[in-house]
């Protein structure tokens, strides 16, 4: 069985070695419980499709620490991708 996924935000790479991850704004309500408990130095897991896979049904999940949070934009460390796709944000 195979189950399209919708990206609930993207990660970008920062000049300073971190890495940026905006939830769109359309899920920000459902995630807002959840992120709003992350403190700096919470260790936070990302669940995200890498897009340099071929394979279409691969996710990647990496454990990061919270730097930095404003709003519905997430700084992390310990995550060396560019342009992938969110699918979930947890807690680690």
């Amino acid at each position: 069985m195979n189950l399209k996924i919708e990206p609930i935000g993207i990660i970008k790479n920062t000049a300073s070695g971190l890495s940026d991850i905006l939830i769109y704004s359309d899920y920000e309500p459902i995630l807002g419980n959840v992120i709003e408990q992350f403190k700096k130095g919470t260790k936070v897991l990302i669940i995200h499709k890498n897009t340099e896979s071929r394979d279409e049904h691969q996710v990647k999940v990496t454990l990061t620490e919270l730097i930095n949070r404003k709003g519905n934009l997430l700084t992390v460390k310990g995550i060396d991708v560019d342009n992938d796709s969110v699918i979930d944000v947890r807690m680690g």
